[in-house]
């Protein structure tokens, strides 16, 4: 019984080393300080806060000497700017009416126009936000109404979205009269072109209401904040 007992040992000090040479292998599995991958990129975020909720998003991108801000926000694939230069026109796919306006901060300050050829520096915060076009005080909770177009499978590259402050008592006339993309007809009875999208013989624009088709009088229906106008090019039934 003796004669057993060193093999025993044995079996017991291998298994040991073994589970040594397990613990000792484990900080090295452990992820590297992330201050590499972060220091020669900068962050071009969209805050939609409380006028496009679903707007809200966060990218990171390579920083390189030289680049500025207006080449930051162009590079990040988000931002389209007016002919001139000078504004924001829209972010992803959201333009804004004249009710509301893109503003951008650069590290918690906010930048004014003529700013948009500041260098940047690694490690930057670029944030786009929305704001009420006649406000400068901050902290108004204002709320929104969204109109979607959609050239459906006639126009599938057509695919826009416009919001707008939302107005008490607001009805589907109103925001497509207000939006400056939608033609009337005299009547103000229906939709005569959308983005100067006139409709073929056998199509229409369609007219939905938080994805619900509305009837013949439905332009005259009161909208909710939020609610959104979609406009879809269809084929005539």
């Amino acid at each position: 019984m003796m004669k057993k007992i060193p093999g025993y040992i044995g079996v017991c000090v291998l298994l040991l080393a073994i589970l040594a040479g397990c613990s000792e292998t484990q900080p090295s599995e452990q992820p590297i300080v992330k201050e590499t991958e972060t220091a020669n990129t900068i962050t071009v975020a969209v805050d939609g806060s409380t006028f496009l909720p679903d707007a809200t998003k966060s990218i990171k991108r390579d920083f390189s000497e030289g680049l500025t801000l207006k080449k930051a926000l162009l590079n990040s694939g988000l931002v389209d700017f007016t002919a001139d230069g000078k504004r924001i026109q829209s972010v992803g796919e959201v333009s804004l009416d004249s009710s509301l306006s893109w503003a951008v901060k650069l590290n918690g300050k906010d930048i004014e126009q003529e700013d948009w050829d500041m260098e940047l520096h690694a490690k930057d915060e670029v944030i786009i936000y929305v704001k009420a076009a006649d406000s400068g005080g901050d902290g108004v909770a204002y709320q929104t109404t969204l109109l979607k177009v959609s050239g459906g499978n006639i126009m599938p590259t057509l695919n826009r979205q416009y919001a707008g402050v939302y107005v008490q008592e607001c009805t589907v006339r109103d925001v497509l009269k207000s939006s400056g993309i939608v033609r009337m007809s005299e009547n103000n009875k229906f939709v005569v072109s959308v983005e100067n999208v006139t409709p073929r013989m056998n199509e229409r624009w369609v007219i939905m209401v938080n994805d619900k088709e509305l009837m013949e009088n439905g332009l005259d229906m009161k909208l909710n904040p939020r609610d959104a106008v979609k406009l879809e090019l269809t084929n005539a039934s």
